[in-house]
């Protein structure tokens, strides 16, 4: 290694080139992994900002600024439209297009934004699907949909979180597999689509309509004592921490077993008994709580 930056075709560095200011500070890792790439090439190219702006059509502030991560995060269509005037190779391109997605998540970016700039880019999650991406797929899609369907209450729309998350997921595969757990990495894809998707009142996910879809309120001797009890269930199960949300809502909610759980979630079998313990003992503390006050109130009738 010489130290001197290189295009993807291995030219040396042009003098022409334009001297680039350094990368905006509290850029993240991911981002910096494609742009760091994406920069090198610019400045081995000997083309400068000028040339660029008549090579894509996009403007000169807008190309600096992405070079230097400036601006708010670059759709990919603005970055394809430079590595292709750069001259990038293909099988490059691929991978620049999955470190730009995962740098999309890491800046916050919804999943339904990220797939919107993917959309026309040569993948679905119909078409040339490997074999173990496909397997995944079918292994894991009926927890998914079950688990978006308990916050998003419309199978369609749970459908379409969950199909979402698969189209993401296609293009980061290799990343996934390489991760230390694919199953963890799918999860946090999943969650996070599916969160940014439900109403968060009080800074926490919705679950009242979920309270209404209960066997312990379909078979109730008295309905309306059961929707109160089933209505302040809910609303202490949607504040309990995120990982302890997930495990109840798919052993209790979704009937899936602790083996499954885990499996899905990526995490040990022994994990999920903990976590499930810790959001029981919670969820009936608060229950004993509610049940004093009651008594106390009626006292002081």
């Amino acid at each position: 290694m010489t130290g001197k930056a290189m295009s993807p075709e291995g030219a040396p560095r042009s003098k022409r080139g334009r001297k680039l200011g350094p990368i905006t500070a509290g850029t993240g890792r991911a981002h910096r992994a494609w742009l760091e790439p994406l920069r090198g090439s610019y400045q081995a190219s000997g083309l400068t900002i000028g040339q660029l702006e008549r090579e894509t059509g996009w403007s000169r502030s807008k190309i600096s600024e992405l070079l230097r991560a400036a601006g708010r995060y670059p759709r990919w269509e603005f970055t394809r439209s430079l590595l292709t005037a750069l001259h990038w190779p293909a099988p490059s391109m691929a991978d620049m297009r999955a470190l730009w997605a995962l740098a999309a998540r890491e800046a916050n970016k919804r999943t339904i934004w990220i797939n919107s700039c993917l959309q026309g880019d040569g993948l679905s999650a119909d078409d040339r699907l490997p074999v173990h991406f496909s397997a995944f797929q079918d292994l894991y899609r009926d927890a998914y949909t079950g688990y978006a369907h308990t916050f998003l209450r419309r199978r369609a729309e749970a459908r379409r979180a969950v199909g979402d998350v698969f189209i993401l997921l296609l293009f980061l595969w290799d990343e996934a597999l390489a991760s230390d757990n694919p199953e963890r990495f799918a999860w946090q894809i999943l969650r996070q689509t599916v969160m940014e998707r439900t109403p968060h009142p009080d800074n926490s996910p919705a679950l009242v309509e979920a309270a209404f879809d209960t066997l312990a309120l379909r078979t109730a001797a008295d309905p309306v004592a059961q929707i109160e009890e089933s209505m302040f269930l809910f609303d202490g199960l949607r504040r309990l921490p995120a990982g302890q949300l997930d495990v109840m809502v798919l052993l209790h909610l979704r009937g899936l077993d602790e083996t499954a759980v885990a499996a899905v979630l990526g995490v040990p079998l022994a994990a999920v008994r903990s976590t499930a313990r810790h959001a029981r003992r919670h969820l009936d503390g608060r229950l004993r709580t509610a049940t004093q006050e009651g008594h106390s109130g009626d006292r002081s009738d």
